[in-house]
């Protein structure tokens, strides 16, 4: 009986202990329970060598990753760096003509503000002496980035007189608007020289020469109060006209633009004029006791014109100008001859009278001339 006491005993003893080794176990190998009662997930099984080299690894990548974008930045770098040396001579040259722009710029402003010191003052000083009989003119020019064709313009007034020389050929018509007869010319031509006195007023001479043909239209019917019929047929026969002259002149311009210059003038002019038939041959009217053929006639006289006109200027030295001018003798012929007497030869009173016709007459005459500035 104590045996199997003892047995039960033990085997009790046995059973507690063993339960109690299933409850630890089972306690060791529950998984991890986070405060607030959720669990934690599952770790791998690392081993710290295989983590080592894997780091490692990584880093390697990171650095390989590094240097790849550092070259792509110094290849960028060192580009600009080249094209800032190539350009570096272009920009240093640059910079030497625009610091020589600038001293220029500032040497003309520090001219004008002396020369304008002197005429506030009212050039007492001495150093004044040498702006007297300048005009100031201020040129400003504005760089752009955009290149403009522009036409090269001057300003024809000098700063002293005498210093402008203008040469003028000119080419145009005239007309002779008298009592009885309006007559236009063939040609009208001359050359002028031309040199300023002041900035807007200038003088100059020049030559000129006239020629026409007009047929004789006093050839039947009354002429003189006389009966008149001359055997050359109803259209009588062409009369001849050419004229010389000199003249002096004087402009004042207006404004005293560069590339439009308008003004007004005057002149005075000495002019030889001859007349003449073209058919000339001797003929003799025995029933009148009329002599026909060699007539002539020779006059000169003075006359003045009244001018109003515009240059237009092309380039610096090159322009063209356009004039209209009105022009009429000044009394009576100064001399005269003619070849035949007047008595008996009927024409030849009718180129005298042609004569005085067109030198009483109101001319109007329209001239294009080219204009070189020397």
């Amino acid at each position: 009986m104590k045996t199997l006491m003892v047995l039960v005993l033990t085997l009790s003893i046995f059973g507690a202990y063993a339960q109690e080794g299933v409850q630890e176990e089972q306690t060791l190998n529950s998984k991890p329970i986070h405060v607030d009662g959720y669990l934690n997930e599952e770790r791998p099984v690392t081993d710290q060598e295989l983590e080592s080299l894997r780091s490692t690894v990584n880093k390697y990548k990171q650095e390989n990753q590094l240097y790849k974008a550092k070259a792509k930045e110094l290849e960028k770098v060192t580009n600009e760096a080249e094209k800032i040396g190539e350009n570096a001579e272009d920009k240093i040259n640059a910079q030497v003509e625009a610091k020589k722009a600038e001293n220029k710029a500032m040497e003309k402003i520090k001219k004008a503000e002396a020369k304008l010191k002197c005429l506030m003052d009212g050039n007492s000083r001495e150093e004044c002496g040498q702006y007297n009989s300048e005009e100031q003119t201020v040129s400003v020019k504005q760089a752009s980035p955009v290149p403009v064709s522009t036409v090269e313009t001057t300003v024809v007034s000098s700063n002293g007189a005498f210093e402008v020389i203008k040469l003028l050929p000119y080419a145009g018509a005239t007309t002779f608007n008298g009592k009885v007869e309006q007559l236009e010319t063939e040609l009208s031509a001359g050359l002028r020289l031309e040199s300023n006195i002041t900035s807007r007023f200038s003088m100059g001479i020049g030559a000129k020469f006239d020629q026409m043909k007009t047929n004789d239209f006093a050839n039947t019917g009354l002429y003189m109060n006389q009966g008149y019929n001359n055997a050359f047929g109803p259209q009588g026969r062409e009369i001849q006209y050419r004229s010389m002259g000199l003249d002096i002149y004087g402009k004042f311009f207006v404004t005293s633009g560069e590339r439009f210059r308008p003004y007004v003038g005057a002149g005075l002019a000495y002019n030889r004029a001859s007349m003449k038939y073209n058919d000339n041959n001797p003929y003799y009217d025995e029933m009148n006791s009329f002599y026909y053929g060699t007539e002539e006639y020779n006059t000169t006289f003075l006359s003045g014109q009244l001018m109003l006109g515009t240059e237009i200027m092309i380039t610096r030295s090159i322009g063209l100008n356009l004039e209209g001018a009105y022009s009429t003798g000044l009394g009576e012929n100064l001399s005269s001859r003619a070849a035949r007497n007047g008595v008996n030869s009927p024409d030849q009173t009718r180129l005298r009278d042609l004569g005085e016709e067109i030198i009483n007459s109101n001319a109007l005459s329209m001239f294009l001339s080219a204009l070189f500035i020397f």
